[in-house]
């Protein structure tokens, strides 16, 4: 991958991350709590859908749930700077104490400020996602490829180019995604990957004075170990990067398998779900629009397997244009539909 490709793919990957912030502002604004970091929107009483706002590069939403006496947290950010914002702005919020952390999976974006959390907080995950933060999670190719600092130093070169030639409100916004990216290229050098102290493989309940938090693997998908945090009462999902509004990246994924798990979570009773990247979700039509364009990548790829195509020939063979909006990342990224069939090619040859 050239360096030019290389840095189109992580700002696309900057942009997708972002959408998280961009997409709940303004949403329920009477019920959001913002500090200088975090958004708050309260979704249910005392469970808070968290997004970025930007002053620190956060890539990833999180969800806070503030029970009778403690605090669960799913999913600890991309960084140790940016899970520390996070602590400090639910110190903000509550003065309770943090005892549960979630991780919904292992990517670097949800998992890597696992480090900073409190000495005795249960760091909770499936057995998978276990797996692979204690191996060399620093080494694999979507971290490689996407989150190590040499990629992140490109894009800081690309933005500091862009800003000689801006002015105004332009250079403001640029300044500022400047001084965040800077910020975020040292924390890199602090990450020590933290895998979950306590595991489960296919449930595990977790109770709070009337409240019951159920955390439920529904089958393989975007990786092998996607964990998603279920509130029956409050009939509110988060379900990291199994579900959010957009395709899903595949470069870790089961794709053939995911279909079928996510009509697992079809079967929930859900009002609102809260996904790892962009806004709130209501209702179950982004379920079903992920699986059919599941189905169809997935059977085009697998045609272009049974011909014997090469991987960059079922990536020119691909028709993706019925989901030009929903899969904007993959179709403008360069290199990233080129990852997901790979992967698919793996899970192919695997059969």
């Amino acid at each position: 991958m050239t360096m030019k490709k290389t840095i189109r793919l992580i700002g696309a990957l900057v942009g997708l991350a972002l959408l998280g912030a961009c997409a709940t502002q303004g949403d329920g604004a009477d019920d959001m709590l913002r500090t200088e970091t975090h958004n708050f929107e309260e979704i249910a009483p005392g469970v808070y859908f968290v997004t970025g706002t930007g002053v620190v590069n956060v890539a990833s939403n999180a969800l806070v749930v503030v029970n009778e006496k403690d605090v669960l947290v799913v999913d600890s950010h991309i960084s140790a700077d940016a899970a520390r914002e996070l602590i400090a702005s639910i110190a903000q919020l509550t003065d309770k104490p943090i005892r549960q952390l979630v991780n919904t999976h292992f990517h670097f974006d949800h998992a890597h400020g696992n480090q900073v959390f409190p000495e005795g907080t249960a760091i909770i995950g499936h057995e998978y996602t276990a797996e692979k933060l204690a191996a060399s999670p620093l080494s694999e190719n979507t971290y490689r490829v996407i989150g190590s600092t040499g990629p992140q130093r490109q894009i800081l070169a690309q933005l500091e180019a862009q800003l000689e030639g801006a002015s105004g409100d332009a250079r403001d916004a640029l300044e500022m995604q400047r001084a965040a990216l800077i910020r975020h290229i040292a924390a890199l050098e602090r990450v020590v990957p933290t895998p979950p102290n306590v595991t489960f493989n296919d449930r595990m309940s977790v109770r709070s004075g009337d409240r019951v938090i159920q955390l439920l693997h529904l089958g393989r998908g975007h990786t092998g170990g996607d964990v998603v945090v279920y509130l029956p009462e409050e009939k509110v999902a988060f379900t990291g990067d199994l579900l959010y509004p957009g395709a899903p990246y595949l470069g870790d994924a089961f794709a053939d398998e995911f279909p079928a798990t996510l009509e697992r979570l079809k079967q929930l009773d859900l009002d609102i779900i809260a996904g790892g990247h962009g806004g709130l979700m209501r209702g179950k039509t982004a379920i079903e629009t992920s699986q059919a364009y599941l189905r169809d990548y997935w059977g085009q790829v697998a045609r272009s397997f049974a011909l014997g195509r090469s991987v960059d020939e079922a990536v020119a063979a691909l028709d993706l244009s019925a989901y030009r909006e929903f899969a904007a990342f993959q179709l403008t990224a360069p290199g990233v539909l080129k990852l997901e069939v790979a992967r698919m090619y793996e899970r192919l040859r695997a059969r």
